[in-house]
């Protein structure tokens, strides 16, 4: 199914009806449904991140699954600088930081995972 961007409450996920958004940047948007949720990026957004990270067992075709696969999108493209304040970003960057090397260590390195989870890239 295609899916565009950006989503609109409402509109079609693979979890279901879209309850609510949140703008993560121009290419990015966390979403929430009844029953789950994640991150949706763009297909532009998508073809910036290197190959072995644009689908999971779990995630594809743009969106990344809430419990372990969200942190692929966040830490990739930088989508701690749009929080809306550095205590977020620091916060939601070392969980990011967090969930990758337990459920992605093999791409800890190449999203910059793989240092010390309270430090931050951007800001």
């Amino acid at each position: 199914m295609l899916y565009p961007f950006p989503p609109t409450v409402g509109s079609s996920s693979p979890w279901g009806p879209i309850q609510h958004l949140t703008p993560l940047g121009p290419d990015a948007v966390a979403v929430s449904t009844a029953s789950h949720g994640g991150i949706r990026i763009s297909l532009t957004a998508l073809a910036r991140l290197p190959e072995p990270l644009q689908a999971t067992a779990y995630s594809g075709a743009g969106w990344f699954e809430e419990d372990c696969d969200w942190a692929i999108p966040y830490l990739a493209l930088g989508l701690d600088a749009f929080e809306p304040d550095a205590a977020r970003a620091s916060e939601v960057w070392a969980a990011a930081v967090h969930t990758v090397k337990r459920y992605h260590s093999q791409h800890a390195a190449l999203l910059g995972a793989d240092g010390d989870p309270k430090g931050r890239p951007h800001g």
